[in-house]
């Protein structure tokens, strides 16, 4: 048995292919009466059923059309069905002419990034709370309260974070590396 090379049976399978491909279709386009294949097509069919035969070391003569070596012409009903179960047997036997979908993805990415934000700061809440205006106060002892607690509530915080927003944008950019330190 020969050993199989599965790039010249590739290339193989690309020859009959082409000549299945340049054959008239029966039904479509200008062309109208017999359909006919000149056989010399046939016999170049043949002839590469031959070489993958040689080459695979696989009976494949099955395909192959008779009355190729006759001059002149054949219906084409005898030559597309011998080239396009070759081209079938091909594609299922060696998976060509097929896009080869893979359901995993051939790279997988794990992208652990842990971050860890590194903030100085050097005053607290409490000095906030201090040097703050009285309207603002109340606010900052609300927030400095829940913060304490072990169980952080975001539905408390977040309306505290929005009213002193909205009271003033340089106390919020003062409060948030406090809130990224306590990690809520």
């Amino acid at each position: 048995m020969a050993e199989v090379q599965p790039t010249k049976i590739k290339s193989i399978y690309g020859e009959i292919k082409g000549y299945l491909e340049g054959l008239p279709e029966e039904g479509k386009g200008a062309a109208s009466g017999p359909f006919v294949v000149p056989a010399v097509i046939a016999k170049k069919f043949n002839d590469a059923i031959d070489e993958l035969i040689k080459i695979s070391g696989t009976d494949y003569s099955r395909f192959k059309v008779n009355k190729a070596e006759s001059t002149g012409t054949l219906n084409i009903r005898e030559v597309r069905p011998s080239m396009h179960a070759a081209v079938c047997r091909l594609e299922e036997e060696f998976n060509f002419g097929r896009n080869n979908y893979v359901s995993t993805p051939a790279i997988i990415i794990n992208n652990k990034n842990q971050n860890e934000i590194s903030v100085q700061i050097n005053y607290s809440l409490a000095q906030l709370i201090k040097e703050s205006e009285d309207e603002s106060k109340e606010k900052l002892r609300q927030l400095e309260n829940e913060l304490k607690k072990p169980q952080k509530n975001w539905e408390a915080i977040k309306p505290i974070l929005i009213w002193i927003l909205n009271f003033s944008k340089e106390l919020f950019i003062k409060i948030l590396p406090i809130l990224l330190e306590k990690k809520i």
